[in-house]
Order: structure tokens, then sequence, then C-alpha cells
């Protein structure tokens, strides 16, 4: 049975403007479907979508290819970030070597948790307004 929906309900959508999957209103219906949707993060509103797109490269088949999973997801992500533990967080400076799952005190994001580490100066972290990229281990 396929869940109907109305306006001014709540819904789970991929917010293009975060680049991350959270909470949104419903404000516009096509049938019984979401069509329009406003993020309850970042105010943007845009196409429903239950999944971010995937872009593939030139040249890229996309016959039979799935979407790869994401292992972590935004919500579980926050989730560790509410539950951890401050007195853990270690200042970020570009000096610093960060590993996964370090937290950091971020003088403009605020709390983070190191998320994966690209190549030998890059560390995807997760800050409550979403992920970014950041630079460490410049010495």
């Amino acid at each position: 049975m396929t869940k109907s929906y109305s306006a001014g309900e709540d819904i789970e959508s991929w917010c293009t403007k975060c680049k991350l999957e959270l909470g949104h209103t419903i404000i516009a219906m096509v049938g019984n479907l979401p069509k329009r949707v406003k993020c309850n993060t970042c105010g943007s509103e845009h196409n429903y979508r239950s999944e971010p797109a995937v872009k593939m490269s030139a040249g890229t088949r996309t016959s039979g290819q799935k979407p790869k999973p994401r292992a972590k997801t935004h919500k579980n992500n926050l989730t560790l970030l509410a539950e951890a533990d401050r007195s853990r967080a270690r200042a970020y400076s570009t000096k610093g070597t960060f590993r996964e799952n370090d937290l950091i005190e971020h003088p403009k994001f605020g709390l983070g948790l190191v998320l994966s580490t690209a190549k030998d100066n890059k560390i995807e972290v997760i800050f409550v307004d979403g992920p970014r990229l950041l630079i460490h281990n410049m010495g």
C-alpha cells in the first residue's frame, strides 16, 4: 500500500542546496505524490527528490547500473554528532592531523565529526549545517 501525502506534511527529501537527505515540508502535490518541498533546515524550495540525482561522467554506461547506497546517512551522522562528548573535541587547525571519528571544534562551523580522510591533507567533516571538505596535516 502506498502512503498518502498531503500539502503541509513533513517528509524526508534530498535537499539540492544542503546536499543532504533532510526533513522537508510538502508545499505542492501532483495527484497523491509530493511535487515541491521546502527544506526545514535551509528554507530552500525545490522539486521533491527521494534520493540524490546520480551524475554520470561522459561515456559512462547507465543501463543496468544502480546508484551506490550511501554508507552513512546524514541523520545517523547528526545523531553521532549530537551524542558526542564535546570534551574530546580538538581545536581545528590546518596544521593538525585528524583521523576518522575525531571530534573537532571549528571556529566558524562549530562541532564536527571527521567522517573520512581523503589523500594526505583533506578530511571530510560533518557539521550541523552539512558536510565540508577541510585541509589538515599542513605541517
